[in-house]
């Protein structure tokens, strides 16, 4: 019980931007555009003049966002393949 009332304490649940550019290790400009986004944009609450993001929505919409592997490989052979007509 103390160990989850401690981890608690040193992880707080909700971060403003000071604290997420910290976590996050990005400009506060560039959460501020991700939360501006027109499509997808990173979910915020404001209380007053301050925007706070909640820690694990966070983390949730980062790995909505990962970059997506090409097989580049297999690109270059359907292009090869359509070029000289050997579908």
């Amino acid at each position: 019980m103390w160990a989850a009332m401690t981890n608690q304490t040193s992880q707080p649940e909700w971060l403003d931007l000071k604290a997420l550019r910290g976590y996050a290790c990005v400009s506060e400009r560039t959460l501020r555009e991700w939360i501006h986004r027109p499509v997808d944009p990173l979910p915020a609450v404001r209380v007053g003049t301050k925007l706070l993001i909640r820690r694990r929505v966070f983390d949730r919409w980062l790995e909505e966002h990962l970059i997506k592997q090409v097989d580049i490989g297999c690109m270059v052979d359907e292009l090869i393949a359509g070029v000289s007509g050997t579908n």
